[in-house]
């Protein structure tokens, strides 16, 4: 009696065990359904004021309200992070007084990987008539040219495209100087190659700590400033004032931007 009881045991276990393995599998299988129809369930986003107000249903750890600041252009940043993308429900989103204006899109980091969703985000962007641009993120470790090449090899810039932008927020234990040189080298390098001034991305405080500095002032600043405060350096052209905002088409969390200036300033951004 007592060895069929610790068989049952022992039974139940593997059970137990193999069902956790199957939801666990199941799970991550569907995971992006599963993010999205929650976001579904849990919230309901509309807009108050200036602010992109969420009811929450139930417990969940997704955030409640975003800050909409006052401006005339809005945009998104998005790399493979944001999944597979429908750029049909998203060329059609918009709250009561704005739409999504244009998309930045990751394509390249360090000197050896490319968003292997870039191409496609790329065209997709352009077809559905959004203003595109694309990104690197910095690596302060590698060389500036192999970087750019990289960069270069993927990213070709049309008539009507945005800058490309210098994503750059990875700490070093590189020398203040020596980490201001790398980054200038690759935005001197983007300016040579496209003959267009890049944006350079930054944090607020990351900037503060290493490029307040007379070298970047011609460039124009993206600046990331979680905050419903905007930035506080003058050649500021963009704000990004979350990272949660929700949109349709897109099946993840997303960044969401601000332009600093009206439509028409806009325009004078884009590539002749």
């Amino acid at each position: 009696m007592a060895k069929r009881k610790k068989y049952n045991k022992k039974l139940y276990f593997i059970i137990a065990v193999a069902s956790l393995i199957i939801v666990l599998a199941f799970a991550f299988i569907f995971r992006r359904p599963i993010i999205y129809y929650s976001k579904i369930v849990y919230h309901k986003v509309f807009l108050k004021g200036n602010k992109q107000q969420v009811f929450i249903s139930r417990p969940t750890n997704l955030n409640g309200e975003i800050f909409i600041p006052d401006a005339e252009v809005f945009g998104i940043d998005i790399s493979r992070h944001q999944g597979f993308i429908n750029w049909n429900k998203l060329a059609k989103f918009k709250f009561s007084y704005h739409r999504i204006d244009f998309v930045y899109i990751k394509a390249t980091e360090s000197d050896y990987w490319s968003d292997n969703s870039f191409q496609r985000n790329w065209d997709k962007a352009k077809k559905k008539g959004f203003y595109r641009g694309a990104y690197h993120f910095f690596d302060p470790q590698k060389k500036a040219q192999e970087q750019m090449h990289k960069f270069f090899d993927i990213v070709h810039l049309q008539s009507g495209d945005l800058p490309p932008m210098l994503d750059v927020e990875k700490e070093s234990t590189l020398s203040t100087n020596e980490y201001r040189k790398r980054a200038l080298n690759c935005l001197l390098l983007m300016q040579q190659h496209y003959h267009i001034k890049p944006i350079l991305y930054i944090n607020q405080n990351f900037y503060k700590a290493y490029f307040s500095s007379p070298e970047f002032n011609d460039y124009p600043l993206w600046i990331s400033r979680l905050s419903k405060n905007m930035p506080k350096q003058k050649n500021w052209v963009f704000w990004q004032f979350t990272h949660t905002a929700i949109v349709s088409g897109i099946d993840e969390f997303v960044d969401l931007n601000a332009f600093n200036g009206s439509a028409l300033d806009f325009k004078l951004l884009l590539k002749p």
